[in-house]
């Protein structure tokens, strides 16, 4: 299969992933809301980000295995493979065995932190419960997502996701309906998921025949771990922490609120990513065979994320506040409608996100070591100045301490990536993402007086307005990209 036919495929099933996913992140949320209240909403995304910081004890293992993986589909060296792999599963099985142990631990540290605001025992079995899943991934799939991702086949963990996604909301949906408690829903989820780690293996095994590794082979050291373990704990320190601090400085509450805006935006992030998939992988191999290939595939992948970043993110901000309008018309024991709170959300949105081509290229080229300092910085940069605003300004402050932080990390890898790795002058990258900016900027100030007027009743009536704005939006993008796209490949 060709280069380009992988990356469709890849991309393809990721963007299915994505869309299932956001609709089913869009449709239990104000049902959880009406029904057990926005505390307990509160509570089960608080619950998600404290147990991905758990799931820090992996970070590193995949993706040193995922680099050093790379090298040994490329010669076809089983026996290398083999070992890489018997590394990584001896890591993830070690990491499983302490993250059960962290997180009997946080589900007692949990429920006694936010005991005034909801059910002590419904929170340590809630925090069992949904963490049980990790647990489990880690015995069952951890090495073999390794396997999967630097074979170019993250199409099959997309499309196995996708499927379980689906089946996860319609069995929620239909569970929380019928008055099961929220506990009894969850659980109902993790079985499921519980067989998507079965079908993953089932795959792996009748693919990869051949994966036992020799025993008298030497276990394979892999390199960069605790390099990609640093890159893993600074990202996740900075995505996941905003719930974290919601928790310990303001209320379940306010969590709700910010998981309901951060919900849209994650949609529009997952969207962007799906972009990218698989293309780590293409730059792993292309990296070490064909540097002018790189630089190619590189311009032209960079200039139509950016096109891609530019309608959407152009749509959101026409679009975004009508849709939270009808989203929580129901939700009335919280104060959902706050319009700073989505221009912050809008404006740390781009400049995070404008970051993807160059954090993927440097995935490719295994540059972990090399970018830690920045890293490090980064993530010191943003906790310090969240937990300082998040006292003065609330949910307000924690969206400008990540703009800050985000503002210094994306330009750092826009330059590494040039200067680094392509060994191209900065200044192209900037003379195509300086005008989609601009572009941007044009079309939401003629595009919001135009949307101002529109009353929006429903999702029938957002969604028809919705196609409309999308189709007018990305007619000045594309012709931005053919133009831009033209001249980057020169």
């Amino acid at each position: 299969m060709g280069t380009r036919a992988i990356i469709v495929k890849n991309i393809s099933a990721n963007l299915l992933l994505q869309l299932i996913t956001a609709l089913g992140g869009f449709i239990l949320p104000p049902l959880i809301v009406v029904t057990y209240g926005s505390a307990t909403n509160g509570m089960l995304a608080s619950i998600k980000q404290f147990i991905t910081y758990l799931t820090l004890l992996e970070a590193g293992v995949g993706a040193a295995a995922i680099v050093a993986l790379y090298q040994a589909l490329s010669q076809h060296n089983l026996s290398l493979r083999n070992r890489i792999l018997a590394a990584a599963r001896h890591f993830y099985h070690i990491s499983g065995g302490l993250f059960a142990l962290g997180l009997v631990i946080l589900a007692g540290l949990f429920a006694w932190l936010t005991q005034e605001q909801i059910s002590a025992r419904l929170t340590f079995w809630m925090v069992l419960v949904m963490g049980a899943i990790n647990i489990m991934d880690f015995f069952l799939f951890g090495a073999y997502r390794a396997l999967l991702t630097a074979d170019q086949k993250t199409y099959v963990i997309s499309a196995v996701q996708a499927a379980s996604v689906l089946v996860v909301t319609a069995l929620c949906y239909f569970l929380i309906k019928a008055g099961y408690s929220i506990l009894t829903v969850q659980a109902a989820a993790t079985l499921v998921q519980l067989v998507k780690l079965l079908c993953y293996r089932r795959y792996v095994q009748q693919h990869y025949p051949d994966l036992q590794p020799d025993p008298a082979q030497p276990r394979y050291h892999l390199h960069q771990t605790w390099d990609a373990l640093t890159h893993q704990l600074t990202g996740l320190l900075i995505f996941s922490s905003p719930l974290v601090l919601i928790t310990l400085f303001l209320s379940l509450k306010d969590a709700s609120i910010y998981a309901v805006y951060a919900l849209v935006f994650a949609a529009i992030k997952m969207a962007l990513q799906s972009m990218s998939q698989g293309m780590q992988a293409v730059f792993g191999h292309s990296l070490h065979e064909d540097m002018t290939a790189s630089r190619r595939h590189y311009a032209r992948y960079e200039c139509l994320f950016w096109c891609f970043l530019g309608w959407c993110y152009s749509c959101t901000a026409l679009l975004f506040m009508p849709f939270i309008q009808v989203y929580t018309q129901k939700m009335t024991d919280a104060d959902y409608q706050q319009p700073l709170l989505a221009l912050l959300f809008l404006l740390v949105g781009i400049v995070e996100n404008s970051r993807i081509p160059a954090m993927t290229l440097i995935m490719g080229a295994g540059r972990y070591k090399a970018t830690k300092p920045a890293a490090l910085f980064e993530a010191s940069l943003n906790l310090v100045c969240s937990i300082w605003l998040i006292q003065l300004w609330g949910l307000a402050g924690l969206l400008v301490a990540a703009l800050v932080s985000f503002l210094y990390r994306s330009n750092d890898m826009i330059y590494y990536t040039s200067k680094h790795i392509l060994s191209l002058p900065v200044w192209r990258s900037y003379a195509v993402l300086l005008p989609v900016l601009l572009l941007m900027l044009v079309v939401i100030l003629a595009g919001w007086p135009l949307l101002a007027g529109i009353a929006v009743t429903g999702y029938v009536a957002w969604l028809c307005l919705s196609v409309v704005t999308a189709l007018v939006v990305i007619v000045p993008f594309i012709l931005l990209y053919f133009l831009m796209n033209r001249w980057s490949l020169r």
